[in-house]
């Protein structure tokens, strides 16, 4: 299973960390045996080992601690099933009295696994709510807070701090105010959205004040529209303008269409919270951006001495005949004997009469001792299948033991042979990804810088076109709309935008923006560095201005002869080796495929409102799942129109996995 989440949590030096996790382990447990939804049998357990507390579900406790006591680990990993699967949350602490920075620390992670095996994405675990609530949390200096919190003018100091704060690695998602909305309702509106962030971002609302000195502290690159959220994800970097790409924006529009507005009833006042799409929008960047983080050194030295421990403990419930019917279910890690609560079992009579039959003497043994011999006996006859207690038989079950033992021990070998490599591969995975990350960053500001030396190109071909005897050449400044989106998500909002972006939509119109929405939002999860949002916008444009040119200068042909016509056409263009004019025989021939192709349209284009599109925009030509966007052509208030039915991650296809 992969790790669907993760928070880290720096107490203070005062506090002691794995008593803090062990108390709250058993707080969370005690809540599992209350209500109709009781899913534990019980919830304490006694030092390291394996303690099952119910028929699905089981605690193993490993403890580490260094000779001279200064340094405590611990882990605290819960398994519990039930009908959707089986969901794993660790609980790692770590008590270091001489480290730099991480002296009492606790870090929580969560997997799922559905009833076929499926990795499933698990809500953050209640156990880390309730470690918020009760002692104080940090990241560095950085709050790690249970609900969002108001930030005043006097305030903003502070925040600011939080938000330039070179080590921090939390998200930060700042709410900037929306007029005619107070204050506390705007914050409890703002709650609503903070549950599946948990523990990977802290959330500040700013009043109206703090919002306008905030703004005038980050510049205009990195500042928040009013009623807008953005994500500041760590390492940010005010006098990099292309930084900002990385500190996702949820627009106005899109805060605004995700509150829903509950009316105020006897007893409770009128409420507003945020829909389940908006709360995916906003919890997806702080999650990802813990999870794909490499855990700091001490950590990670931790977490693997912890899951070396792990691995020599037996999975297996205890056999049958090892418990003692009245004991709980318990395995500690020091239990090497088994139960003396074994019913005993008569020594049968030996098949060969030769044999020579070692009956206990009640005078050499003493009657407390005989159980012991009745119980070794049926330890050999259940071991050899020998019916006879002698010397002999004693000789063949210590032989037996002693190749148990070297089997153990190169099974041992083995799998600290295998650990290690595992280990090598996670370390080599971390450093590739923060390689991957720095190479779609480069890759977004090459894009950006390419579009920006485009538009100049334009600019000055038809400066050259329209005043052939002019020489003084002066750059128009960008238009609004011409500006990158900072997420596929906000490319959703402008094409839904009747007032800022009424120029882009005279030619070109979204077909199914809520689905759209949705399918953004699955891109933008991959998209960290927005490199996608800014190719399907610049796709967008080169729609457009299509458009234009067979209307204003009579173009003829299509949007791929479009493309290739180079300096023939003035307007905006992207690589043709982008664009597809066409699907391939084998989905046009493949119904299933066809229909996944199918999308709507308005009824003045087909009377059915759906269409089957063909032509498509493809970022990449090597990513066979890379997104694609989905259009036609066809007339609207007598221009040329653009209609995009699509845009999403890629549709099913002979290549695709």
């Amino acid at each position: 299973m992969s790790i669907g989440y993760r928070s880290i949590l720096q107490l203070k030096d005062t506090a002691d960390a794995v008593r803090v996790a062990e108390d709250q382990m058993h707080y969370w447990l005690r809540s599992k045996l209350k209500g109709r939804t009781r899913s534990i049998e019980r919830a304490d357990w006694d030092g390291p080992g394996v303690h099952e507390l119910g028929d699905r579900a089981r605690l193993t406790v490993l403890v580490n601690t260094s000779h001279d006591g200064r340094l405590h680990r611990e882990l605290l990993e819960f398994v519990e099933g039930n009908g959707q699967g089986v969901w794993t949350t660790r609980v790692y602490a770590m008590s270091d009295r001489d480290a730099r920075r991480y002296r009492q620390t606790m870090w929580i992670e969560s997997e799922g696994r559905g009833r076929n095996g499926e990795s499933i994405l698990p809500s953050p675990p209640r156990i880390v709510r309730n470690t918020l609530e009760t002692v104080p949390a940090f990241d560095g200096a950085v709050p790690i807070l249970p609900e969002p919190t108001m930030v005043r003018g006097d305030d903003v100091e502070d925040l600011f701090g939080h938000i330039t704060d070179q080590e921090r690695s939390l998200s930060l998602v700042i709410a900037a105010p929306i007029p005619d909305v107070g204050d506390e309702l705007w914050r409890r509106a703002v709650d609503s959205i903070t549950r599946e962030t948990i523990g990977c971002a802290s959330f500040f609302v700013l009043d109206q004040e703090a919002h306008r000195i905030l703004n005038d502290h980050l510049g205009a690159a990195h500042s928040l529209p009013l009623g807008a959220l953005r994500t500041f994800v760590p390492g940010v970097a005010l006098d990099d303008r292309l930084d900002a790409r990385r500190h996702r924006v949820l627009t106005t529009k899109t805060v605004v269409n995700g509150l829903v507005r509950t009316p105020a009833t006897s007893g409770k006042s009128e409420r507003l919270i945020f829909d389940e799409r908006t709360k995916r929008l906003v919890s997806v960047s702080p999650r990802l951006q813990l999870l794909e983080k490499e855990l700091p050194g001490d950590l990670s030295r931790a977490t693997r001495l912890l899951q070396r421990q792990r691995l020599v403990i037996t999975e297996e419930p205890p056999a049958a005949d090892t418990v003692a019917p009245s004991s709980p279910v318990q395995r500690p890690l020091s239990q090497l004997m088994p139960s003396p609560a074994v019913a005993q079992e008569p020594v049968s009579a030996p098949e060969h009469a030769s044999e020579k039959i070692v009956e206990p003497s009640p005078v050499a043994v003493p009657e407390p001792r005989a159980p012991l011999m009745d119980r070794l006996s049926a330890l050999v006859r259940r071991v050899l299948g020998r019916e006879t207690l002698d010397e002999q038989a004693l000789q063949a079950l210590s032989e037996r033991f002693e190749r148990q033992e070297a089997v153990v021990r190169t099974a041992q070998e083995t799998t600290d042979t295998l650990q290690s490599a595992n280990e090598m591969l996670e370390d080599k995975v971390a450093e590739l990804k923060g390689h991957l990350e720095t190479e779609r960053f480069e890759r977004a500001v090459a894009e950006s810088e390419r579009q920006d030396a485009q538009r100049k190109t334009r600019q000055l071909e038809a400066w050259r076109a329209q005043r052939p005897d002019h020489y003084e050449f002066i750059e128009r400044p960008a238009d609004l709309w011409e500006a990158d989106p900072v997420s596929v998500v906000n490319i959703v909002e402008r094409l839904t935008d009747e007032k800022d972006f009424e120029e882009v939509r005279k030619y070109v119109t979204l077909t199914d923006w809520e689905k759209t929405l949705d399918r953004a939002a699955e891109i933008d999860v991959i998209d960290r560095s927005s490199l996608y949002a800014t190719a399907f916008w610049e796709y967008v444009l080169v729609l457009m201005d299509f458009a234009k040119e067979v209307d204003e200068h009579g173009f003829r042909g299509n949007v791929h002869n479009y493309l290739g016509a180079g300096d023939r056409v003035v307007g905006r263009k992207c690589p043709q080796a982008r664009h597809r004019p066409n699907e391939s025989e084998s989905v046009q021939n493949n119904s299933r495929w066809r229909k996944e192709r199918t999308f709507t349209v308005p009824t003045d284009l087909d009377p059915s409102g759906k269409l089957f599109m063909t032509a498509h925009f493809a970022p990449t030509n090597r990513d066979q799942n890379a997104p694609r966007l989905y259009y036609t052509i066809g007339k609207k208030d007598g221009r040329t129109h653009a209609y995009i039915g699509y845009i999403g991650t890629h549709l099913t296809n002979t290549k695709t996995n």
